[in-house]
């Protein structure tokens, strides 16, 4: 005979809830390393480790200490550095992170400067992608330094103010087998006026490089041709500033054509 009352029939659940007081005394010093490098992984490794999930046991700083895989990767972004506070302590955090790859680090993007950039060079020296924020470097220190990563695929540096004339130039003759290359040109005169990087012809051979974006330039004409003459695999070419449009032809106009994602200055140079 059918049930004539839902609450009467409703089945009894197989496993009853855990009670608030079993959840509250779980440990969560007893995970595995495995899974807590899995949870850390996905934290991010400086801000959210070094500053917080670390300081939960000693367990959990054991497993974010010792495991060089964690760190692999450094990435903090410069105004999460001035939301915490860390103004004068960023380079030592920068520098702990780097120490914890154990020379395992692939990937850095951060702020940085001449001692740390020299730093990074010693700890640091299989990177594949370098992103520098907030760049102060002297132009030969640079150069020095990225010459030191043979495995170097991705580039981006955001110069506080750029170093020297020719900085695209002098980037590729140090890194000829980038992939990727970002530059973020800023510079004032004495006046308080912005000055663009110009971007001239000379632009050495990059034979592997498939994306280029530069930032605030004042591109010419024989410095565009450059650069599509001598990288025959770009795909994406990005570039903000300024641009003589009257002074394209056709041929200038056809190699431009070959490029699948192309942005150039929307700003002619002639107004």
């Amino acid at each position: 005979m059918p049930c004539s009352s839902p609450r009467r029939c409703r089945p009894k659940p197989a496993h009853p809830p855990a009670s608030a007081g079993a959840a509250a005394a779980r440990d969560w010093a007893s995970l595995p390393r495995d899974v807590l490098s899995a949870i850390f992984l996905r934290l991010g490794p400086c801000r959210e480790i070094m500053r917080g999930a670390e300081f939960a046991c000693a367990a959990w700083r054991r497993a974010a200490v010792e495991d060089p895989g964690l760190w692999r990767r450094v990435d903090i972004d410069v105004f999460v550095l001035a939301a915490a506070g860390l103004r004068k302590g960023w380079r030592a955090m920068l520098r702990a992170a780097v120490d914890r790859g154990a020379g395992r680090c692939e990937h850095f993007s951060g702020p940085c400067d001449e001692e740390l950039l020299l730093y990074l060079v010693e700890r640091a020296n299989s990177l594949k992608s370098l992103h520098l924020l907030c760049l102060h470097v002297p132009n030969e220190v640079l150069n020095a330094a990225v010459k030191k990563y043979p495995h170097l695929e991705d580039l981006e540096l955001k110069f506080v103010r750029f170093p020297s004339d020719n900085m695209l130039i002098s980037v590729c003759q140090a890194c000829p087998r980038l992939k990727k290359l970002n530059l973020y040109f800023s510079q004032c005169s004495d006046d308080g006026q912005l000055v663009l990087e110009i971007i001239k012809g000379g632009i050495p051979m990059m034979s592997e490089l498939l994306s280029l974006e530069l930032f605030l330039c004042d591109l010419t004409n024989e410095g565009l041709t450059s650069i599509l003459d001598n990288c025959p695999l770009l795909e994406s070419l990005y570039i903000t500033g300024s641009f003589d449009y009257y002074g394209m032809d056709e041929e200038l106009q056809a190699k431009c054509s070959r490029v699948k994602n192309l942005t150039l200055p929307i700003y002619s140079i002639n107004g």
